[in-house]
């Protein structure tokens, strides 16, 4: 839950939007980058994401982390898991390893009280598609077995539909989630790229709201917990994971402002993954743009060019 501003802002509190913004220096560090870029949410890795190698942290690093969320201005922060866990791997040795990064990835997001860990449901790497989702879901609900009760929920993100890539369709998000069988545990973050990609029409009036519907049927309570706020860069059905920023890709900004308003109807956080500068300008920009679209004030922080 957002907490009251303290910068001053008018409104009295942050509405949910943010960044995937960077660990460097700490993961405290993450609470003064985000205010800075008027965010009421964050998303980090919190390790490499390039990388199965990494440790819990550690008491100092987490004692640093929990004081600076209690004075942030905001609390909700997301985790994305690693993009070298294949949960549906065919593979002995990437299966193991999955299963213990994503074990490992988990118990840091509730060490951290994230809001969630987004994971990619897997890949197929070419062969049958059914028994991938059942390997998948096997695995995932070994993991979440291992870690049990309350906490973190581990959410499923829906991919662009590109070669074996599990997850692009309502159809097998849910026989994924419904073979997982924890929906305590579980949830749905929906990318509004890899919609497009995957070949969903955006502009059409309501289409948000009847993918959400469809991806989230096999959920209780029927919404998302995060969307990922992107523009595409390839035309819808390209497949191509490639997010461009807000108004410069193939959705455009009412497909985008559809969602957006969507999900601040139904208080669902939105973290964007626009492509990043040099400095901080282009996420300045995407911010702006993102409030904008949802018909609030630009706050101070960002409204300068």
């Amino acid at each position: 839950m957002t907490k009251g501003s303290s910068s001053g802002r008018t409104g009295g509190s942050l509405p949910r939007f943010g960044l995937h913004v960077s660990t460097a220096g700490g993961l405290d560090r993450i609470f003064p980058r985000g205010e800075a870029l008027a965010c009421g949410t964050v998303q980090i890795f919190s390790h490499s994401s390039r990388s199965w190698e990494f440790a819990l942290p550690d008491p100092p690093v987490l004692a640093a982390y929990t004081t600076a969320r209690s004075r942030a201005s905001f609390s909700d922060v997301f985790i994305h898991a690693s993009y070298l866990i294949n949960m549906a791997s065919d593979d002995p040795e990437i299966a193991r390893k999955s299963v213990e990064t994503l074990e490992k990835e988990l118990a840091t997001a509730r060490l951290l009280g994230a809001e969630g860990l987004v994971l990619h449901p897997g890949s197929a790497r070419g062969g049958e598609r059914s028994a991938a989702v059942l390997r998948a879901a096997s695995r995932i609900r070994e993991v979440l077995d291992r870690l049990p009760g309350g906490g973190t929920p581990l959410l499923l993100e829906n991919t662009a539909g590109a070669g074996s890539m599990l997850g692009a369709t309502p159809e097998e998000m849910s026989e994924i989630l419904s073979a997982i069988d924890r929906p305590e545990q579980t949830g749905i973050c929906l990318d509004s790229c890899h919609l497009f990609a995957s070949g969903f029409d955006l502009d059409e009036e309501g289409a948000g709201q009847e993918l959400v519907s469809r991806f989230c049927e096999a959920l209780p309570g029927g919404r998302p917990s995060l969307w990922h706020l992107n523009d595409a860069l390839y035309p819808r059905g390209s497949g191509r994971d490639r997010h461009a920023g807000l108004g410069e890709g193939h959705i455009g900004l009412p497909a985008l402002g559809q969602i957006v308003r969507l999900a601040v109807a139904s208080e669902t956080p939105i973290v964007l993954e626009t492509p990043k500068g040099d400095g901080d300008e282009e996420d300045r920009r995407n911010m702006r743009r993102l409030f904008s679209l949802a018909g609030l004030p630009v706050p101070a922080e960002i409204a300068s060019e």
